[in-house]
């Protein structure tokens, strides 16, 4: 600037200010759109946290009596890499059930190509613990589904102020005026 005019200085200026001044990024403004690629796939801290303070307290809690054992302390470092293990088994996993599904011409992944899937990249023992846990899922599910579809109805017809359904309407209407068909 020590060699500019004046007139230069002010031209500059008026650029700088004629041009937008981009916004800070906060956090709910378009968070995918100023987080990295790695930061968007990163599976949530708190989940991972406690998936992995969980199956070591088990480890460790292990013994004749069922408690016991020191609290494990896992640092951030290996916190990180657990999270980073498991996103990439996950990518590994989708992409292996992924091609399972292109082979039988389908486009949507169901639990059998992920069966396949864990096969394929050698790990059968985890075939077994999936289906029963994927049978029990199900089966909470399903007697559960009944009574949501219920109140969903109800809920869709208090939203939408609809009276009692039709037919339980015209019967009344039927029973209290026995000669309106008639002309």
């Amino acid at each position: 600037m020590a060699g500019e005019t004046k007139e230069q200085q002010d031209a500059i200026q008026g650029d700088a200010a004629a041009k937008p001044k981009p916004k800070p990024a906060v956090a709910s403004d378009a968070p995918a759109a100023t987080m990295t690629e790695a930061e968007v796939e990163e599976l949530p801290k708190t989940i991972v946290r406690r998936l992995v303070k969980d199956k070591l307290a088990q480890i460790a809690g292990a013994g004749a009596d069922g408690e016991g054992g020191a609290e494990v302390i896992v640092n951030k470092d290996a916190m990180a890499a657990f999270s980073e293990s498991a996103r990439i088994f996950i990518h590994y996993l989708s992409a292996t059930a992924n091609d399972m599904c292109k082979d039988a011409k389908r486009q949507t992944i169901n639990a059998e190509d992920v069966f396949k899937a864990l096969d394929e990249i050698d790990f059968p023992e985890f075939v077994e613990p999936l289906r029963t846990s994927l049978e029990e899922f199900r089966t909470k599910n399903a007697a559960r589904k009944p009574a949501t579809a219920k109140k969903q109805t109800e809920k869709k017809r208090k939203l939408d102020n609809e009276p009692a359904p039709q037919e339980e309407q015209n019967g009344a209407a039927d029973e209290a005026n026995p000669n309106a068909d008639e002309d």
